[in-house]
Protein backbone atom coordinates (compact mmCIF):
# COMPACT_ATOMS: atom_id res chain seq x y z
CA UNK A 1 0.00 0.00 0.00
CA UNK A 2 1.36 3.41 -0.97
CA UNK A 3 1.94 6.23 1.50
CA UNK A 4 -0.75 8.24 -0.34
CA UNK A 5 -3.25 5.41 0.14
CA UNK A 6 -2.39 5.16 3.83
CA UNK A 7 -2.80 8.90 4.20
CA UNK A 8 -6.21 8.81 2.50
CA UNK A 9 -7.43 6.01 4.78
CA UNK A 10 -6.24 7.89 7.87
CA UNK A 11 -8.01 11.02 6.67
CA UNK A 12 -11.26 9.13 6.15
CA UNK A 13 -11.00 7.55 9.61
CA UNK A 14 -10.42 10.99 11.12
CA UNK A 15 -13.51 12.37 9.38
CA UNK A 16 -15.60 9.45 10.64
CA UNK A 17 -14.28 9.93 14.20
CA UNK A 18 -15.03 13.64 14.17
CA UNK A 19 -18.55 13.05 12.86
CA UNK A 20 -19.15 10.49 15.60
CA UNK A 21 -17.90 12.87 18.25
CA UNK A 22 -19.98 15.89 17.25
CA UNK A 23 -23.08 17.11 19.11
CA UNK A 24 -22.97 14.64 22.00
CA UNK A 25 -22.63 17.02 24.93
CA UNK A 26 -26.32 16.99 25.92
CA UNK A 27 -26.65 16.03 29.57
CA UNK A 28 -29.25 13.28 29.31
CA UNK A 29 -29.03 11.15 32.43
CA UNK A 30 -28.19 7.47 31.91
CA UNK A 31 -30.98 5.40 33.46
CA UNK A 32 -28.53 2.61 34.31
CA UNK A 33 -24.85 2.24 35.08
CA UNK A 34 -22.46 -0.71 35.32
CA UNK A 35 -23.98 -3.79 36.95
CA UNK A 36 -21.12 -5.73 38.59
CA UNK A 37 -21.57 -8.93 40.56
CA UNK A 38 -24.28 -11.54 40.14
CA UNK A 39 -27.46 -9.61 40.86
CA UNK A 40 -30.23 -9.93 38.23
CA UNK A 41 -29.59 -7.77 35.18
CA UNK A 42 -31.55 -4.60 34.65
CA UNK A 43 -32.43 -3.20 31.27
CA UNK A 44 -35.11 -2.96 28.62
CA UNK A 45 -35.25 -5.39 25.68
CA UNK A 46 -36.52 -4.62 22.20
CA UNK A 47 -37.11 -7.99 20.58
CA UNK A 48 -37.86 -6.62 17.13
CA UNK A 49 -35.98 -3.96 15.14
CA UNK A 50 -34.66 -3.59 11.58
CA UNK A 51 -31.78 -1.09 11.66
CA UNK A 52 -30.44 -2.11 8.22
CA UNK A 53 -33.79 -2.19 6.41
CA UNK A 54 -32.51 0.56 4.10
CA UNK A 55 -30.36 -2.17 2.52
CA UNK A 56 -33.31 -4.58 2.25
CA UNK A 57 -35.91 -4.47 -0.52
CA UNK A 58 -33.20 -3.77 -3.16
CA UNK A 59 -32.15 -0.69 -1.16
CA UNK A 60 -35.00 1.48 -2.44
CA UNK A 61 -37.97 1.06 -0.11
CA UNK A 62 -36.57 2.74 3.01
CA UNK A 63 -34.28 5.79 2.79
CA UNK A 64 -31.39 6.76 5.05
CA UNK A 65 -28.24 5.31 6.62
CA UNK A 66 -27.60 4.51 10.27
CA UNK A 67 -24.44 6.52 10.87
CA UNK A 68 -21.34 8.01 9.30
CA UNK A 69 -19.71 5.02 7.62
CA UNK A 70 -23.00 3.43 6.58
CA UNK A 71 -23.33 1.86 3.16
CA UNK A 72 -25.82 3.89 1.10
CA UNK A 73 -27.55 2.28 -1.91
CA UNK A 74 -27.56 5.78 -3.42
CA UNK A 75 -26.68 9.24 -2.13
CA UNK A 76 -28.19 12.60 -3.08
CA UNK A 77 -25.93 12.74 -6.16
CA UNK A 78 -27.04 9.29 -7.35
CA UNK A 79 -23.73 7.68 -6.47
CA UNK A 80 -24.43 3.97 -5.96
CA UNK A 81 -23.13 1.99 -2.98
CA UNK A 82 -21.08 4.65 -1.25
CA UNK A 83 -20.19 5.05 2.41
CA UNK A 84 -21.59 8.09 4.17
CA UNK A 85 -18.95 10.58 5.26
CA UNK A 86 -21.40 12.94 6.97
CA UNK A 87 -24.82 13.06 8.60
CA UNK A 88 -26.06 15.11 5.65
CA UNK A 89 -25.01 12.44 3.17
CA UNK A 90 -26.53 9.63 5.27
CA UNK A 91 -29.84 11.39 6.00
CA UNK A 92 -30.00 13.83 3.11
CA UNK A 93 -32.44 14.07 0.23
CA UNK A 94 -34.58 11.00 -0.37
CA UNK A 95 -35.09 11.96 -4.01
CA UNK A 96 -32.67 9.33 -5.39
CA UNK A 97 -34.33 6.65 -3.26
CA UNK A 98 -37.98 7.58 -3.63
CA UNK A 99 -38.28 10.26 -6.31
CA UNK A 100 -39.26 9.94 -9.94
CA UNK A 101 -36.79 10.14 -12.80
CA UNK A 102 -35.65 13.56 -13.98
CA UNK A 103 -32.62 15.37 -15.30
CA UNK A 104 -31.95 16.33 -11.68
CA UNK A 105 -32.49 12.75 -10.53
CA UNK A 106 -31.09 10.22 -13.02
CA UNK A 107 -31.43 7.37 -10.52
CA UNK A 108 -35.10 8.18 -9.89
CA UNK A 109 -37.93 5.95 -11.05
CA UNK A 110 -41.53 6.96 -11.79
CA UNK A 111 -43.02 3.56 -10.99
CA UNK A 112 -41.00 3.27 -7.79
CA UNK A 113 -42.24 6.71 -6.80
CA UNK A 114 -45.84 5.55 -7.29
CA UNK A 115 -45.25 2.38 -5.26
CA UNK A 116 -43.57 4.31 -2.42
CA UNK A 117 -46.37 6.86 -2.31
CA UNK A 118 -48.97 4.10 -2.22
CA UNK A 119 -47.08 2.28 0.53
CA UNK A 120 -46.83 5.46 2.59
CA UNK A 121 -50.40 6.59 1.92
CA UNK A 122 -51.78 3.59 3.81
CA UNK A 123 -50.86 5.45 7.00
CA UNK A 124 -53.65 7.75 8.10
CA UNK A 125 -52.98 10.59 8.06
CA UNK A 126 -50.10 9.82 5.76
CA UNK A 127 -46.69 11.32 6.23
CA UNK A 128 -45.93 13.28 3.09
CA UNK A 129 -43.36 11.10 1.35
CA UNK A 130 -40.13 13.02 0.85
CA UNK A 131 -41.71 16.38 1.60
CA UNK A 132 -39.21 19.03 0.61
CA UNK A 133 -36.69 16.19 0.31
CA UNK A 134 -34.26 18.11 2.49
CA UNK A 135 -33.83 15.52 5.21
CA UNK A 136 -30.96 16.63 7.43
CA UNK A 137 -30.71 19.25 8.90
CA UNK A 138 -34.35 20.44 8.87
CA UNK A 139 -36.21 17.09 8.71
CA UNK A 140 -39.26 18.91 7.38
CA UNK A 141 -41.57 15.91 7.10
CA UNK A 142 -39.60 12.87 8.20
CA UNK A 143 -39.00 11.01 10.36
CA UNK A 144 -42.53 11.01 11.78
CA UNK A 145 -44.48 8.53 13.86
CA UNK A 146 -46.65 7.62 10.85
CA UNK A 147 -43.79 7.53 8.37
CA UNK A 148 -42.71 4.03 7.31
CA UNK A 149 -40.24 4.66 4.47
CA UNK A 150 -37.43 6.70 6.09
CA UNK A 151 -34.69 5.87 8.57
CA UNK A 152 -35.88 6.14 12.19
CA UNK A 153 -32.87 4.45 13.84
CA UNK A 154 -30.01 6.90 13.32
CA UNK A 155 -27.23 6.05 15.79
CA UNK A 156 -27.84 9.12 17.99
CA UNK A 157 -31.46 8.04 18.37
CA UNK A 158 -30.51 4.49 19.32
CA UNK A 159 -28.07 5.91 21.86
CA UNK A 160 -30.73 8.19 23.36
CA UNK A 161 -32.94 5.17 24.01
CA UNK A 162 -29.93 3.27 25.38
CA UNK A 163 -29.48 6.15 27.85
CA UNK A 164 -33.15 5.67 28.69
CA UNK A 165 -32.57 2.05 29.74
CA UNK A 166 -32.45 -0.07 26.56
CA UNK A 167 -29.84 -2.79 27.09
CA UNK A 168 -30.74 -5.52 24.56
CA UNK A 169 -31.79 -5.00 20.95
CA UNK A 170 -32.59 -7.76 18.47
CA UNK A 171 -31.54 -6.47 15.04
CA UNK A 172 -33.21 -8.40 12.22
CA UNK A 173 -32.39 -8.56 8.53
CA UNK A 174 -35.62 -8.22 6.54
CA UNK A 175 -36.72 -8.49 2.92
CA UNK A 176 -39.56 -9.31 0.57
CA UNK A 177 -38.53 -10.03 -2.99
CA UNK A 178 -41.79 -8.89 -4.58
CA UNK A 179 -41.56 -5.45 -2.97
CA UNK A 180 -37.86 -5.35 -3.82
CA UNK A 181 -38.54 -6.05 -7.49
CA UNK A 182 -41.33 -3.46 -7.60
CA UNK A 183 -39.00 -0.66 -6.44
CA UNK A 184 -35.66 -1.79 -7.91
CA UNK A 185 -34.01 -0.09 -10.86
CA UNK A 186 -30.74 -0.54 -12.77
CA UNK A 187 -27.84 -1.03 -10.39
CA UNK A 188 -30.08 -1.61 -7.39
CA UNK A 189 -30.20 -4.71 -5.26
CA UNK A 190 -29.83 -7.31 -4.04
CA UNK A 191 -33.46 -8.34 -4.26
CA UNK A 192 -33.44 -11.99 -3.09
CA UNK A 193 -33.80 -12.89 0.57
CA UNK A 194 -30.54 -14.78 1.03
CA UNK A 195 -28.20 -12.19 -0.49
CA UNK A 196 -30.08 -9.28 1.06
CA UNK A 197 -29.97 -10.84 4.53
CA UNK A 198 -26.26 -11.62 4.20
CA UNK A 199 -25.55 -8.00 3.28
CA UNK A 200 -27.60 -6.64 6.18
CA UNK A 201 -25.98 -8.98 8.73
CA UNK A 202 -22.50 -8.03 7.50
CA UNK A 203 -23.29 -4.30 7.67
CA UNK A 204 -24.89 -4.65 11.10
CA UNK A 205 -21.67 -6.13 12.46
CA UNK A 206 -19.67 -3.29 10.92
CA UNK A 207 -22.10 -0.71 12.30
CA UNK A 208 -21.84 -2.08 15.83
CA UNK A 209 -18.04 -2.24 15.52
CA UNK A 210 -17.96 1.50 14.71
CA UNK A 211 -19.63 2.06 18.08
CA UNK A 212 -17.54 -0.40 20.09
CA UNK A 213 -14.27 1.53 20.03
CA UNK A 214 -12.63 0.53 23.31
CA UNK A 215 -10.48 3.66 23.54
CA UNK A 216 -13.60 5.80 23.99
CA UNK A 217 -15.47 6.02 27.31
CA UNK A 218 -18.23 3.45 27.77
CA UNK A 219 -21.55 5.08 26.87
CA UNK A 220 -20.03 7.48 24.36
CA UNK A 221 -21.52 7.29 20.86
CA UNK A 222 -18.37 5.51 19.70
CA UNK A 223 -18.49 2.94 22.52
CA UNK A 224 -21.93 1.98 23.73
CA UNK A 225 -22.86 -1.26 21.96
CA UNK A 226 -21.49 -4.70 21.15
CA UNK A 227 -22.79 -7.80 19.33
CA UNK A 228 -23.79 -10.64 21.67
CA UNK A 229 -23.16 -14.09 20.20
CA UNK A 230 -24.05 -15.98 23.39
CA UNK A 231 -25.89 -15.56 26.66
CA UNK A 232 -22.51 -15.06 28.34
CA UNK A 233 -21.80 -12.21 25.92
CA UNK A 234 -25.16 -10.64 26.70
CA UNK A 235 -24.51 -10.72 30.43
CA UNK A 236 -20.97 -9.36 30.09
CA UNK A 237 -22.05 -6.54 27.77
CA UNK A 238 -25.00 -5.41 29.89
CA UNK A 239 -23.01 -5.59 33.14
CA UNK A 240 -20.43 -3.34 31.45
CA UNK A 241 -23.21 -0.78 30.87
CA UNK A 242 -23.42 -1.29 27.11
CA UNK A 243 -26.13 -2.25 24.64
CA UNK A 244 -26.11 -5.93 23.59
CA UNK A 245 -27.13 -6.33 19.93
CA UNK A 246 -28.42 -9.76 18.88
CA UNK A 247 -28.36 -10.50 15.14
CA UNK A 248 -31.33 -12.19 13.52
CA UNK A 249 -33.30 -12.81 10.33
CA UNK A 250 -36.92 -12.21 9.45
CA UNK A 251 -37.11 -13.10 5.77
CA UNK A 252 -39.64 -14.96 3.67
CA UNK A 253 -37.37 -17.67 2.26
CA UNK A 254 -34.35 -18.71 4.35
CA UNK A 255 -31.63 -19.78 1.92
CA UNK A 256 -34.04 -18.76 -0.88
CA UNK A 257 -35.62 -22.19 -0.32
CA UNK A 258 -38.97 -22.40 -2.07
CA UNK A 259 -38.70 -19.10 -3.98
CA UNK A 260 -39.50 -19.97 -7.59
CA UNK A 261 -38.32 -16.55 -8.85
CA UNK A 262 -34.68 -17.13 -7.85
CA UNK A 263 -32.23 -18.66 -10.34
CA UNK A 264 -31.31 -22.21 -9.38
CA UNK A 265 -34.64 -22.80 -7.65
CA UNK A 266 -34.81 -26.21 -5.99
CA UNK A 267 -38.33 -27.61 -5.40
CA UNK A 268 -39.15 -27.99 -1.73
CA UNK A 269 -39.58 -31.74 -2.03
CA UNK A 270 -35.97 -31.98 -3.22
CA UNK A 271 -34.50 -30.20 -0.18
CA UNK A 272 -32.53 -32.76 1.79
CA UNK A 273 -32.10 -32.55 5.54
CA UNK A 274 -28.41 -31.81 4.97
CA UNK A 275 -29.13 -28.85 2.67
CA UNK A 276 -31.49 -27.34 5.25
CA UNK A 277 -29.15 -27.95 8.17
CA UNK A 278 -26.18 -26.52 6.29
CA UNK A 279 -28.03 -23.26 5.61
CA UNK A 280 -29.07 -22.88 9.26
CA UNK A 281 -25.46 -23.63 10.25
CA UNK A 282 -24.19 -21.06 7.74
CA UNK A 283 -26.41 -18.36 9.23
CA UNK A 284 -25.22 -19.32 12.69
CA UNK A 285 -21.64 -18.98 11.45
CA UNK A 286 -22.46 -15.42 10.33
CA UNK A 287 -23.53 -14.60 13.88
CA UNK A 288 -27.30 -15.07 13.59
CA UNK A 289 -28.81 -16.05 16.93
CA UNK A 290 -32.49 -15.15 16.45
CA UNK A 291 -34.60 -16.60 13.60
CA UNK A 292 -38.12 -16.41 12.22
CA UNK A 293 -38.58 -19.77 10.45
CA UNK A 294 -41.59 -18.31 8.61
CA UNK A 295 -42.31 -14.70 7.71
CA UNK A 296 -44.95 -13.16 5.43
CA UNK A 297 -45.19 -15.98 2.87
CA UNK A 298 -45.66 -19.72 2.85
CA UNK A 299 -42.20 -21.18 2.47
CA UNK A 300 -40.37 -24.50 2.51
CA UNK A 301 -40.84 -24.66 6.29
CA UNK A 302 -44.58 -24.01 6.57
CA UNK A 303 -47.54 -21.68 6.28
CA UNK A 304 -47.66 -17.97 7.07
CA UNK A 305 -50.34 -16.11 8.98
CA UNK A 306 -52.89 -14.63 6.60
CA UNK A 307 -53.62 -10.99 7.33
CA UNK A 308 -52.18 -8.75 4.58
CA UNK A 309 -53.84 -9.06 1.19
CA UNK A 310 -50.80 -7.90 -0.79
CA UNK A 311 -48.72 -10.73 0.64
CA UNK A 312 -51.08 -13.29 -0.92
CA UNK A 313 -50.03 -11.92 -4.32
CA UNK A 314 -46.40 -12.14 -3.29
CA UNK A 315 -47.05 -15.69 -2.09
CA UNK A 316 -48.36 -16.63 -5.53
CA UNK A 317 -45.45 -14.98 -7.32
CA UNK A 318 -42.64 -16.33 -5.12
CA UNK A 319 -43.94 -19.51 -3.50
CA UNK A 320 -45.99 -20.60 -6.51
CA UNK A 321 -49.40 -20.84 -4.87
CA UNK A 322 -52.13 -18.74 -3.36
CA UNK A 323 -52.79 -19.12 0.33
CA UNK A 324 -55.05 -22.05 1.09
CA UNK A 325 -57.55 -20.30 3.35
CA UNK A 326 -60.32 -21.92 5.37
CA UNK A 327 -63.30 -20.46 7.18
CA UNK A 328 -62.73 -20.26 10.94
CA UNK A 329 -64.61 -19.13 14.01
CA UNK A 330 -63.91 -15.87 15.81
CA UNK A 331 -61.60 -14.36 13.16
CA UNK A 332 -62.46 -11.34 11.04
CA UNK A 333 -59.82 -11.45 8.27
CA UNK A 334 -61.27 -11.72 4.78
CA UNK A 335 -59.19 -11.49 1.61
CA UNK A 336 -59.85 -8.61 -0.80
CA UNK A 337 -58.44 -8.42 -4.34
CA UNK A 338 -55.96 -5.60 -4.91
CA UNK A 339 -56.08 -3.08 -7.73
CA UNK A 340 -55.23 0.52 -8.49
CA UNK A 341 -52.82 2.50 -10.61
CA UNK A 342 -49.77 1.97 -8.40
CA UNK A 343 -50.40 -1.74 -7.93
CA UNK A 344 -51.09 -2.42 -11.60
CA UNK A 345 -48.22 -0.23 -12.77
CA UNK A 346 -45.82 -1.98 -10.40
CA UNK A 347 -46.89 -5.35 -11.76
CA UNK A 348 -46.63 -4.41 -15.42
CA UNK A 349 -43.42 -2.41 -15.25
CA UNK A 350 -41.48 -4.23 -12.56
CA UNK A 351 -42.67 -7.79 -12.19
CA UNK A 352 -42.97 -8.69 -15.85
CA UNK A 353 -45.79 -10.63 -17.44
CA UNK A 354 -47.41 -11.88 -14.24
CA UNK A 355 -51.14 -12.53 -14.35
CA UNK A 356 -52.72 -12.38 -10.91
CA UNK A 357 -56.07 -14.14 -10.63
CA UNK A 358 -56.66 -14.93 -6.97
CA UNK A 359 -59.05 -17.73 -6.08
CA UNK A 360 -62.54 -17.19 -4.77
CA UNK A 361 -62.43 -17.80 -1.05
CA UNK A 362 -65.43 -18.72 1.14
CA UNK A 363 -67.82 -15.89 1.85
CA UNK A 364 -67.54 -16.03 5.60
CA UNK A 365 -70.03 -13.34 6.64
CA UNK A 366 -72.84 -14.96 8.60
CA UNK A 367 -71.78 -18.52 7.71
CA UNK A 368 -72.77 -21.09 10.36
CA UNK A 369 -71.20 -24.53 10.86
CA UNK A 370 -73.15 -27.69 11.61
CA UNK A 371 -72.13 -27.24 15.24
CA UNK A 372 -73.79 -23.83 15.30
CA UNK A 373 -70.55 -21.85 15.40
CA UNK A 374 -70.51 -18.51 13.59
CA UNK A 375 -67.64 -18.34 11.12
CA UNK A 376 -66.38 -14.80 10.65
CA UNK A 377 -62.96 -14.99 9.01
CA UNK A 378 -60.24 -16.89 7.17
CA UNK A 379 -57.02 -18.60 8.26
CA UNK A 380 -54.21 -20.47 6.52
CA UNK A 381 -54.62 -24.26 6.31
CA UNK A 382 -50.85 -24.87 5.88
CA UNK A 383 -48.92 -25.92 8.97
CA UNK A 384 -45.29 -26.97 9.37
CA UNK A 385 -43.74 -29.06 6.61
CA UNK A 386 -41.38 -31.94 7.30
CA UNK A 387 -38.58 -29.62 6.15
CA UNK A 388 -39.76 -27.05 8.67
CA UNK A 389 -39.42 -29.55 11.50
CA UNK A 390 -35.87 -30.33 10.35
CA UNK A 391 -35.02 -26.61 10.31
CA UNK A 392 -36.48 -25.94 13.75
CA UNK A 393 -34.70 -28.93 15.27
CA UNK A 394 -31.41 -27.66 13.84
CA UNK A 395 -32.05 -24.21 15.30
CA UNK A 396 -32.68 -25.88 18.66
CA UNK A 397 -29.48 -27.91 18.36
CA UNK A 398 -27.53 -24.68 17.89
CA UNK A 399 -29.31 -22.84 20.72
CA UNK A 400 -30.83 -20.22 18.43
CA UNK A 401 -33.79 -18.21 19.73
CA UNK A 402 -36.90 -18.95 17.65
CA UNK A 403 -39.78 -16.52 17.06
CA UNK A 404 -43.20 -17.92 16.08
CA UNK A 405 -44.83 -14.63 15.06
CA UNK A 406 -46.03 -14.69 11.43
CA UNK A 407 -46.63 -18.44 11.46
CA UNK A 408 -50.10 -19.72 10.63
CA UNK A 409 -52.02 -20.77 13.72
CA UNK A 410 -51.51 -24.41 12.81
CA UNK A 411 -47.76 -23.94 12.28
CA UNK A 412 -47.52 -22.10 15.63
CA UNK A 413 -49.21 -24.95 17.45
CA UNK A 414 -47.06 -27.57 15.76
CA UNK A 415 -43.92 -25.60 16.67
CA UNK A 416 -45.11 -25.30 20.28
CA UNK A 417 -45.76 -29.06 20.36
CA UNK A 418 -42.24 -29.69 19.07
CA UNK A 419 -40.69 -27.31 21.62
CA UNK A 420 -42.63 -28.83 24.50
CA UNK A 421 -41.04 -32.24 23.90
CA UNK A 422 -37.67 -30.83 25.02
CA UNK A 423 -38.71 -27.76 27.02
CA UNK A 424 -37.27 -25.32 24.45
CA UNK A 425 -38.26 -21.62 24.75
CA UNK A 426 -40.13 -19.89 21.94
CA UNK A 427 -40.62 -16.13 21.58
CA UNK A 428 -43.40 -13.93 20.27
CA UNK A 429 -41.41 -10.80 19.67
CA UNK A 430 -43.78 -8.19 18.23
CA UNK A 431 -47.36 -9.18 18.82
CA UNK A 432 -50.27 -8.51 21.15
CA UNK A 433 -53.10 -10.51 22.67
CA UNK A 434 -55.75 -11.84 20.32
CA UNK A 435 -58.99 -10.56 21.79
CA UNK A 436 -61.99 -12.23 20.20
CA UNK A 437 -64.77 -9.86 19.32
CA UNK A 438 -62.32 -7.17 18.23
CA UNK A 439 -62.71 -5.26 14.99
CA UNK A 440 -59.64 -6.86 13.38
CA UNK A 441 -58.78 -10.36 14.58
CA UNK A 442 -56.52 -12.69 12.63
CA UNK A 443 -53.84 -15.34 13.16
CA UNK A 444 -51.05 -12.74 13.15
CA UNK A 445 -51.91 -11.95 16.79
CA UNK A 446 -51.03 -14.31 19.64
CA UNK A 447 -53.75 -16.19 21.48
CA UNK A 448 -54.11 -16.70 25.22
CA UNK A 449 -53.19 -20.38 24.88
CA UNK A 450 -50.11 -19.54 22.82
CA UNK A 451 -48.84 -16.95 25.33
CA UNK A 452 -49.42 -19.41 28.17
CA UNK A 453 -47.44 -22.09 26.34
CA UNK A 454 -44.64 -19.58 25.69
CA UNK A 455 -44.29 -18.56 29.35
CA UNK A 456 -44.27 -22.19 30.51
CA UNK A 457 -41.28 -22.72 28.20
CA UNK A 458 -39.65 -19.51 29.55
CA UNK A 459 -40.07 -17.83 26.19
CA UNK A 460 -40.30 -14.05 25.98
CA UNK A 461 -42.89 -11.71 24.50
CA UNK A 462 -42.22 -8.37 22.89
CA UNK A 463 -45.36 -6.27 22.85
CA UNK A 464 -46.09 -4.50 19.59
CA UNK A 465 -49.09 -2.37 18.77
CA UNK A 466 -48.07 -0.31 15.75
CA UNK A 467 -49.55 3.16 15.52
CA UNK A 468 -51.11 3.13 18.99
CA UNK A 469 -50.55 5.69 21.73
CA UNK A 470 -48.95 5.18 25.14
CA UNK A 471 -52.11 4.19 27.00
CA UNK A 472 -53.31 1.82 24.26
CA UNK A 473 -49.89 0.15 24.24
CA UNK A 474 -49.86 -0.02 28.05
CA UNK A 475 -53.22 -1.76 27.91
CA UNK A 476 -51.89 -4.24 25.34
CA UNK A 477 -48.84 -4.88 27.56
CA UNK A 478 -50.98 -5.42 30.65
CA UNK A 479 -53.17 -7.88 28.73
CA UNK A 480 -50.15 -9.92 27.64
CA UNK A 481 -48.66 -9.98 31.16
CA UNK A 482 -52.04 -10.98 32.59
CA UNK A 483 -52.45 -14.07 30.40
CA UNK A 484 -48.78 -14.99 31.00
CA UNK A 485 -49.44 -15.23 34.75
CA UNK A 486 -48.92 -11.72 36.10
CA UNK A 487 -46.06 -9.37 36.88
CA UNK A 488 -44.00 -11.92 38.81
CA UNK A 489 -44.30 -14.68 36.20
CA UNK A 490 -42.73 -13.12 33.13
CA UNK A 491 -40.99 -10.05 31.80
CA UNK A 492 -41.87 -8.59 28.44
CA UNK A 493 -40.07 -6.23 26.13
CA UNK A 494 -40.81 -3.86 23.32
CA UNK A 495 -41.59 -5.22 19.88
CA UNK A 496 -41.29 -1.89 18.09
CA UNK A 497 -40.68 -3.22 14.56
CA UNK A 498 -38.68 0.00 14.06
CA UNK A 499 -37.69 0.44 10.39
CA UNK A 500 -39.89 -2.55 9.58
CA UNK A 501 -42.27 -0.68 7.24
CA UNK A 502 -44.47 -0.19 10.27
CA UNK A 503 -45.43 3.00 12.14
CA UNK A 504 -44.15 3.84 15.61
CA UNK A 505 -46.30 5.22 18.43
CA UNK A 506 -48.38 8.36 18.00
CA UNK A 507 -48.62 11.11 20.60
CA UNK A 508 -51.34 10.75 23.18
CA UNK A 509 -53.90 13.48 23.61
CA UNK A 510 -53.13 15.43 26.79
CA UNK A 511 -49.69 13.86 27.28
CA UNK A 512 -47.42 16.08 29.39
CA UNK A 513 -43.90 14.68 29.26
CA UNK A 514 -41.59 17.12 31.05
CA UNK A 515 -38.17 18.13 29.73
CA UNK A 516 -35.35 19.57 31.81
CA UNK A 517 -31.57 19.77 32.04
CA UNK A 518 -31.20 16.04 32.79
CA UNK A 519 -33.78 15.04 30.19
CA UNK A 520 -33.54 17.48 27.27
CA UNK A 521 -35.58 17.31 24.10
CA UNK A 522 -34.00 15.34 21.29
CA UNK A 523 -32.23 17.49 18.70
CA UNK A 524 -30.41 16.72 15.46
CA UNK A 525 -29.39 19.33 12.94
CA UNK A 526 -31.85 22.21 13.26
CA UNK A 527 -34.75 19.95 14.27
CA UNK A 528 -35.95 19.50 17.85
CA UNK A 529 -38.61 16.90 18.63
CA UNK A 530 -41.17 17.13 21.42
CA UNK A 531 -42.98 13.87 22.15
CA UNK A 532 -46.10 15.76 23.25
CA UNK A 533 -46.57 17.05 19.70
CA UNK A 534 -44.51 14.61 17.60
CA UNK A 535 -45.15 11.27 19.29
CA UNK A 536 -42.43 8.67 18.72
CA UNK A 537 -41.21 10.24 15.50
CA UNK A 538 -38.04 8.14 15.67
CA UNK A 539 -36.42 5.48 17.85
CA UNK A 540 -34.79 8.03 20.16
CA UNK A 541 -38.16 9.13 21.55
CA UNK A 542 -38.96 5.83 23.28
CA UNK A 543 -37.76 7.18 26.67
CA UNK A 544 -40.25 10.03 26.32
CA UNK A 545 -42.95 7.50 25.44
CA UNK A 546 -42.13 5.48 28.57
CA UNK A 547 -42.55 8.56 30.72
CA UNK A 548 -46.05 8.86 29.30
CA UNK A 549 -46.72 5.13 29.85
CA UNK A 550 -45.87 5.50 33.54
CA UNK A 551 -48.71 8.01 33.99
CA UNK A 552 -51.24 5.30 33.00
CA UNK A 553 -52.28 4.15 36.46
CA UNK A 554 -55.31 2.23 35.12
CA UNK A 555 -53.04 -0.25 33.32
CA UNK A 556 -50.24 -0.25 35.87
CA UNK A 557 -47.87 2.12 34.11
CA UNK A 558 -45.19 2.07 36.87
CA UNK A 559 -45.41 -1.74 36.99
CA UNK A 560 -44.97 -1.89 33.23
CA UNK A 561 -41.79 0.17 33.48
CA UNK A 562 -40.44 -2.03 36.26
CA UNK A 563 -41.31 -5.16 34.30
CA UNK A 564 -39.59 -3.80 31.19
CA UNK A 565 -36.47 -3.09 33.21
CA UNK A 566 -36.29 -6.75 34.25
CA UNK A 567 -36.41 -7.83 30.60
CA UNK A 568 -32.64 -8.17 30.11
CA UNK A 569 -32.43 -10.73 32.90
CA UNK A 570 -35.46 -12.64 31.67
CA UNK A 571 -34.05 -12.90 28.14
CA UNK A 572 -30.67 -13.92 29.57
CA UNK A 573 -32.31 -16.91 31.27
CA UNK A 574 -34.31 -17.71 28.14
CA UNK A 575 -31.16 -17.78 26.02
CA UNK A 576 -29.34 -19.97 28.56
CA UNK A 577 -32.13 -22.55 28.29
CA UNK A 578 -31.90 -22.41 24.49
CA UNK A 579 -28.15 -22.97 24.62
CA UNK A 580 -28.69 -25.97 26.91
CA UNK A 581 -31.04 -27.48 24.33
CA UNK A 582 -34.11 -27.09 26.55
CA UNK A 583 -35.02 -27.94 30.12
CA UNK A 584 -35.50 -31.70 29.75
Amino acid sequence: MSQDSKGLILAILLIVWLQLAVNHTAAQTNALGPQPGTAPLQGIVDLHTHPMANLGFAGKLLHGGLDVGSLLPADANCNHNVRATSVEQALGSCNPTHGGWGLDNPCGDVIRNLVINQTQSNQKPAASGCGSRNGYPSFDSWPANNDITHQCMWVDWIRRTYLGGLRVMVALAVNNKTLADMVAGPGDGPDDDKTSADLQICELKMFVARHSISSAPVGDVSNFMEVAYSSADLERIVRANKLAVILGTEIDHIGNFGDITVPGYVPTNQLSDAIIQNEIDRLYGEGVRYIFPIHMLDNAFGGASAYQDLMNYSNYRESGNWWNLMAVTNFTYNFSSQSGLEFDAGILAKLGNVIFAPPTYPNVTGFTTNAGQIVTGLANVQGLTSQGKVAIKEMMRLGVMIDIDHMSDLAKQQTIDLAQTVGYPLNSGHSSLRIFGGASVNERSTSTNQYQAIVKLHGMAGVGDAGSDAYAWANAYANVISVMGGWSSAACGFGTDADGVSPLFKQRTNSAVLYNASFPRCTLGTKTWDYNTNGVAHYGLLPDFLQDVQTDTNDGGPLIYSNLMSGANYLLQTWKICEAGGTL
